[in-house]
């Protein structure tokens, strides 16, 4: 008798879905962003439009925009994707409560990486396509100062007040939303789109291995910044392990969130002008050692988890 896949359990219907429901957060984010601005501006049509336009340059509408969509676009959506999917959300978003050891490691291995992931940074911002994609360059560059510029006007402010609302909109909707999207969704999706029969074992190691970097590259894709796209490459496909050694997604949103908050504070000891050093020159030029310390201590981390990790969940 031929066998037939329930659709819910199909990779094309899980992606036409997931599609589907992020489509459809967008919508409700701009939409219910329009009516807010438009609220603030006293229902006034045109102070609305004048607001709208010099949107980049307005931290306050920004920070709501990024609040708005970490909600609906990244936080809600793996929880109604459970549900068309007939899953425990639990499960499919890996909500288990972590151990102390794979949460404290996650946080670490973010502040290991630093001098890393910096080195990174600036190789891959001195990369160049061929003069026959200088087109192509340009678009890419110019994409890239847009984000610079947003990022900029959002982090800037030397108030308390303004690290607080930073921090939990950078560091902590951001890092669980992102977190819950990619690994937890996406990287469930992908797992068990490659290997449906999990009734016949245990998941093979090189679906994960896939899964993880496949994500990754979508994680960074996304983000429209190519001058920094390996880095993040390469911090997706760390959260992605994270998530498959501990089997809990908390820890790649601690690691997530570490990630940003360093950066956010850092921002803002720089615009009190309590540091004068930039942090994004540690594992360059004369410390450029610090990198070969980074990536011993990330191999360190790395055997550590392994050896730890958590079999008991449904990767």
């Amino acid at each position: 008798m031929r066998s037939f896949c329930k659709p819910e359990t199909s990779l094309f219907y899980r992606i036409l879905m997931f599609l589907s429901v992020i489509f459809t957060g967008l919508i409700i984010t701009y939409a219910v962003f329009l009516v807010v601005v438009f609220a603030i501006s006293g229902f006034d049509l045109a102070m609305t439009n004048e607001r709208l336009a010099a949107l980049n340059d307005n931290a306050h509408l920004l920070r709501i925009m990024q609040t708005l969509q970490s909600f609906f676009v990244f936080i809600f959506p793996p929880f109604i994707l459970s549900k068309l999917f007939k899953e425990n959300s639990t499960d499919f978003i890996h909500l288990k409560r972590p151990s102390f050891s794979f949460a404290i490691f996650g946080i670490i291995s973010i502040i290991l990486m630093i001098p890393l992931i910096n080195a990174l940074v600036e190789w891959n911002a001195g990369l160049h396509l061929p003069e026959s994609m200088q087109g192509l360059e340009s678009w890419m560059r110019t994409s890239e100062d847009t984000a610079e510029k947003v990022t900029t006007i959002l982090l800037n402010g030397s108030s308390w007040w303004t690290l607080i609302v930073n921090l939990i909109i950078v560091g902590a909707l951001a890092g669980i939303g992102e977190e819950f999207l990619f690994r937890g969704a996406l990287q469930s999706l992908f797992s068990k789109g490659l290997w449906p029969n999990t009734q016949s074992g245990k998941m093979p190691d090189w679906v994960m291995h896939t899964t993880i970097w496949l994500v990754a590259f979508l994680f960074s894709a996304i983000h429209m910044q190519f001058y920094g796209f390996i880095p993040r490459l390469l911090l997706g496909a760390w959260f992605g392990y994270l998530l498959w050694w501990s089997g809990s997604i908390w820890v790649p949103v601690l690691a997530h969130f570490t990630n940003n908050a360093v950066s956010t504070i850092a921002v803002f000891l720089q615009n009190k002008g309590l540091i004068t050093e930039d942090p994004d020159q540690i594992g360059l030029n004369s410390t450029w050692w610090l990198c070969l310390v980074s990536i011993l201590l990330l191999v360190g981390c790395t055997f550590y988890m392994t050896k730890k990790k958590n079999t008991d969940h449904s990767f």
